[in-house]
């Protein structure tokens, strides 16, 4: 009888109080994860959050404008956005990197 109510005292407390979300075991770049980064590093405001470009920018500076791209146009002045596409359009974290343009253009970007 005690064992039960134990039981249903713990199940109680998992139902009105659950666990926080946990991204623990998330993949982090090697270069990040060999930097001795944290996920508190980036993720400073909330830790599920995305991270805005200006955290990026903390720690990365904006590639200086290339002139030629064998005809493409430079993939971080886009003509259509400007410099001002988020970081997080190609470069992720925890999964593979893509190339945004390649939505509707035929570029071959290789993103890190």
């Amino acid at each position: 009888m005690v064992t039960e109510k134990i039981i249903l005292f713990v199940l109680m407390g998992l139902l009105l109080f659950p666990a926080p979300r946990v991204f623990a075991g998330q993949p982090m770049k090697p270069h990040h994860r060999d930097s001795g980064l944290s996920c508190a590093d980036c993720h400073a405001a909330e830790p599920a959050a995305s991270v805005p470009m200006e955290q990026c920018l903390n720690c990365h500076q904006l590639p200086e404008p290339k002139n030629d791209y064998h005809g493409a146009p430079d993939k971080h002045d886009s003509p259509h956005y400007g410099p001002e596409l988020e970081c997080e359009n190609c470069h992720h974290e925890h999964e593979a990197s893509e190339d945004f343009c390649a939505q509707c253009h035929e570029f071959d970007f290789q993103v890190p």
